[in-house]
């Protein structure tokens, strides 16, 4: 009896549990052995059943009760077979006649009953029965195939991901995220190929890669670069993205912009072809059209003049917007020129104001310039810079009520000078305001205001004052908006801006 608790000692809930039943069989030793088995197989945490060399139960205990969900010892004395015919030439079934005709213990590991639940068997064969010991793992196994589910899932979806994905340790190992999805320890690496940065990017891309990882993971931020590759069939461009993915790696991912970049390619092209084609001949007609104005071709009447007026409204603003588009090409293909000279802020401001006076007024808008009190001196381009406060004002003019003004004034602080254009119109439409810089963007204009534009003024203001170690920012609200430019201010003396 000593050596039959023995075995199914792993199966008590805690030693003191099992010493109390080896206690209470020493001291019954010879009286009710059935009882005490009983008494002690209710102390086991796991589901018990007895069954006996007729393949009838002889006793369950609560537990096993609640898995066979019966009440009472109703399956006492009942077969087995009889009670459960399925499970005979299961694979339970098989084991337990085994363990019983062999007399061998026989651990089941997973069983699925077949109502969705699973069970952990342990068959005990004895001299003239069968212990069997169940514990029900349905929880466990819905976890890992939860797990199992996720890993598919997964699968699937990093297949159908067109870019490709490294994980790159710090010991410059690297593998194909896509075909190890589930690998997760770095020192026990059996069964994965590593690769190395070499084999995966250019060499001569390898140590700013590796300056990109480094600040990742020491700052848990994102950096791009992008980089090109001769292949036998053209130049091939890719674009490379790296984030932490743990504390010592992080994620790449590779995409291919080459169709992207040949776009861009093409457009810039185009653009810069029609706007050079443009240019020349529009300036003509402005030209034409402002002699007419003026008398060249003798007197006009008043009605022509006024139609007149309108032909070079009109032409004026092709003009501009073919400098937009020649401004654009130039910043993209880094050919655009800067004539840096010191400037005070205050006259460039002033110049810029009064250009645009006359613009406002025909929106009835009136411009208030409060000039700074003391001198500032910034190191820009004075026509660039003018160009910047122009577009400022003009998208101010027109997103502004009839009727009211704009101000523009400077200030200072210790190392920046900065000029800021206030409007008191509605504010910007806050799900435009992710795209306010974008080129070719545009928000919804007044009700009571035909606007025009190219959508491009904004982004090349913000292109002009970052070339010039600037930077642009914005606050908006129902009340109004206030655009800033900050610039970095120089110190001059009065004798040197003379002698420029």
């Amino acid at each position: 009896m000593y050596e039959e608790l023995e075995k199914i000692k792993g199966f008590f809930k805690d030693e003191p549990s099992f010493f109390a039943a080896k206690q209470l069989l020493f001291e019954s030793e010879g009286k009710l052995p059935k009882l005490i088995l009983y008494r002690i197989i209710d102390s086991l945490r796991d589901a018990v059943f007895i069954i006996n060399q007729e393949w009838k139960y002889e006793y369950l205990n609560a537990k096993a009760e609640d898995i066979t969900r019966s009440r009472n010892g109703e399956l006492i004395g009942k077969h087995v077979w009889q009670v459960y015919p399925e499970i005979k030439d299961s694979k339970l079934g098989i084991a337990m006649q085994s363990a019983l005709a062999e007399n061998r213990t026989i651990k089941i590991d997973q069983f699925n009953y077949g109502d969705g639940r699973w069970f952990e068997m342990m068959l005990i064969p004895f001299s003239s029965y069968l212990i069997a010991l169940s514990s029900e793992i349905t929880n466990l196994k819905q976890v890992e195939f939860g797990y199992d589910n996720i890993i598919i899932k997964n699968r699937a979806i990093l297949t159908a991901i067109p870019d490709a994905l490294y994980r790159i340790h710090i010991s410059g190992n690297v593998i194909n995220y896509k075909e190890y999805p589930d690998f997760s320890d770095w020192e026990d690496h059996s069964g994965v190929q590593f690769l190395r940065l070499n084999e995966i990017f250019p060499g001569n891309r390898i140590e700013s890669i590796e300056k990109m990882r480094q600040e990742v993971l020491e700052k848990d931020s994102v950096a791009t670069q992008e980089y090109s590759v001769d292949d036998y069939d053209g130049e091939k461009f890719y674009e490379i993205r790296l984030t932490k993915s743990g504390n010592n790696e992080v994620l790449a991912i590779v995409r291919n912009i080459t169709i992207r970049k040949k776009a861009e390619r093409l457009k810039n092209e185009f653009i810069s072809l029609v706007s050079h084609e443009l240019r020349t001949p529009l300036t003509s007609i402005k030209g034409a059209i402002e002699l007419l104005i003026g008398g060249v071709a003798g007197e006009i009447n008043s009605q022509a003049k006024s139609l007149l007026n309108i032909c070079r409204k009109n032409t004026l603003r092709l003009v501009r917007f073919v400098s937009d588009l020649l401004d654009i090409e130039s910043l993209d293909s880094g050919n655009i020129n800067f004539s840096y000279q010191n400037h005070q802020l205050g006259e460039l401001v002033l110049s810029a104001v009064e250009g645009m006076r006359t613009f406002a007024e025909q929106f009835h808008v009136v411009l208030q310039y409060e000039k700074p009190e003391s001198e500032i001196f910034v190191f820009v381009d004075d026509d660039r810079l003018n160009h910047c406060i122009g577009n400022l004002i003009s998208n101010a003019v027109k997103y502004t009520p009839k009727y009211s003004s704009i101000l523009v004034k400077i200030g200072e602080n210790e190392s920046m000078a900065f000029l800021t254009v206030q409007d008191f119109g509605p504010g910007i439409d806050p799900e435009f305001q992710p795209r306010l810089f974008h080129r070719f963007a545009q928000g919804v204009p007044p009700k009571d205001k035909l606007v025009g534009g190219s959508g491009l003024g904004l982004a090349i203001t913000k292109a002009f004052v970052e070339a010039m170690l600037g930077k642009i920012s914005y606050s908006t609200s129902t009340e109004g908006t206030t655009f800033m430019i900050e610039l970095p201010k120089v110190k001059v003396h009065a004798h040197s801006i003379n002698n420029q």
